[in-house]
């Protein structure tokens, strides 16, 4: 036996080096990560979502989804393009963080907010920023919305590459293409969505080659208006009906929209496999608010884009990361757009900055299997400056509203919005379409309660909080230093 202990004692500290090292590696090895954004997608609008529309095919979503985790109850952090868009990339309420509006152009009468609110301010810390100071190669295509390039644009918030429209496609109208900066083509809607397709396989060839970690904002413009879809994801009379309406409000073509994202979704997919690197790259895909009506479908929700009913938050979301979460989850814990910058900071072992305030948190010890429960328990429902509902797990407290007092960027909002003259207290588990109003009188005070905590920190439509801004325009345009604790 003395003679054969020091192999044993070799073979044991071999086999212990090798799982040290194997350990050390997986520790210093930082995950891509692929944030899909697709625009105005409702909550049953894909398939792995039960859609009740029959045209709707996700067949490469659908595999996303079955390998990794879905979301039944993932919030968009607002009920319109821009603020969800600044809260996603920021991990924080439009209303803290300076955009709680869409842009606008800033010389229109009577549109007050959006002539205060044109672009996230840049004293925001971005999703790409954080990583960019991990070493990230970071790089965002399709649409902005955030403000214009002249003051707000996406390599002014960390993004190394931009390629895209800033904002919206206009009905048979082409739009300005950018590269960077620099206004490169005049391109109509339906060309938009291979090239940004092509942009990001591009730029995942290009950062494997160089041995740096990625980081890629890829922002749709499907399934948004004009609904123009391309002639090979069209049936027959899907076509026919396109040519009609010209890119008009067609609910009838809006499952070849979906079908044509679902296809752009799989090509990128497909890219990751053929360089090797799917297993290591988290995939995030989700919606940025509700559909815009009657184009796309909520059920079982009520509501849409534009309304704080739970069709114009609760939307689809899918996290895929091979080598971080397990496959095959659907999870119905409360989550939000929110927590997305967050979980993507643990998940590359990024330290957030201590000098603001974070609304999100980290999922992923719920999406390891670690946790059972969502660390959220709560979530505030706002429209623009306007604080309309709260929710606590399952309870919703919609707020009394008047609309003409309603402090929203689009007069789509106000047309959309009743009046509420006394709260309204709903149950999300037995009452998914918010119809049955309970008379829980301690319920409804709690609510309130907590309702008043958040106007006090981030206001409602007559007063300020004490930790949103008082104005993003003109705003403080100064860059900064990103602050992490090391």
């Amino acid at each position: 036996m003395q003679n054969v202990t020091p192999i044993y004692l070799c073979l044991f500290g071999l086999l212990f080096f090798t799982i040290v090292t194997a350990f050390a590696q997986s520790e210093n090895e930082k995950p891509n990560i692929i944030l899909i954004y697709v625009d105005d997608m409702g909550y049953n609008d894909l398939g792995c979502y039960g859609a009740i529309d029959p045209g709707i095919k996700t067949p490469n979503i659908d595999l996303l989804a079955a390998k990794g985790i879905r979301f039944t109850n993932y919030l968009s952090a607002s009920n319109v393009c821009s603020p969800s868009r600044g809260a996603v990339l920021t991990g924080r309420y439009p209303q803290r963080n300076g955009l709680p509006v869409t842009p606008g152009p800033n010389d229109r009468p009577g549109f007050d907010l959006w002539n205060e609110h044109v672009g996230l301010p840049l004293s925001e810390i971005t999703v790409a920023e954080l990583l960019k100071s991990q070493g990230y190669a970071t790089a965002a295509f399709g649409k902005w919305h955030l403000g214009k390039m002249d003051g707000f644009g996406p390599r002014q918030q960390g993004f190394d590459e931009y390629i895209g429209r800033l904002h919206n496609f206009h009905i048979g109208r082409a739009g300005t293409w950018y590269h960077n900066e620099d206004p490169v083509d005049e391109i109509k809607f339906s060309q938009a969505h291979q090239k940004l397709t092509d942009a990001t396989i591009d730029f995942m060839e290009r950062q494997q080659q160089n041995d740096k970690p990625f980081f890629i904002y890829l922002a749709h413009y499907l399934v948004h208006g004009p609904w123009s879809p391309n002639k090979e994801f069209c049936t027959p009379d899907e076509w026919a009906s396109y040519q009609e309406k010209k890119g008009k409000m067609n609910p009838k073509i809006f499952p070849a929209m979906v079908r044509e994202l679902d296809y752009h979704v799989g090509l990128v997919l497909q890219k990751l496999e053929e360089l090797n690197i799917g297993k290591e790259t988290m995939v995030i895909l989700a919606s940025d608010n509700g559909p815009w009506l009657p184009a796309g479908s909520a059920f079982p929700f009520s509501g849409g884009k534009y309304q704080t009913q739970e069709g114009g938050h609760r939307v689809p979301a899918i996290i895929r990361w091979p080598a971080g979460i397990p496959a095959e989850q659907v999870s119905d814990q409360l989550v939000s757009a929110l927590d997305i910058l967050p979980t993507i900071a643990a998940a590359t072992k990024t330290l957030l900055p201590t000098d603001r305030k974070y609304d999100g948190y980290n999922l992923l010890p719920m999406m390891s299997g670690k946790e059972k429960l969502s660390p959220r328990k709560e979530f505030a429902y706002y429209n623009g400056l306007t604080l309309e509902a709260v929710r606590q797990v399952d309870w919703k407290l919609h707020l009394p509203r008047d609309p003409d007092l309603t402090a929203s960027c689009v007069y789509w909002a106000k047309r959309r919005n009743k009046k509420l003259a006394a709260p309204m207290l709903n149950n999300l588990q037995s009452d998914k379409a918010e119809k049955i109003a309970l008379d829980d009188q301690k319920k409804i005070n709690e609510l309130e309660a907590m309702a008043e905590i958040y106007r006090e920190e981030l206001g409602d439509w007559n007063r300020n909080g004490t930790n949103r801004p008082k104005s993003t325009y003109p705003g403080n345009l100064n860059t900064r230093e990103v602050v992490v604790e090391k």
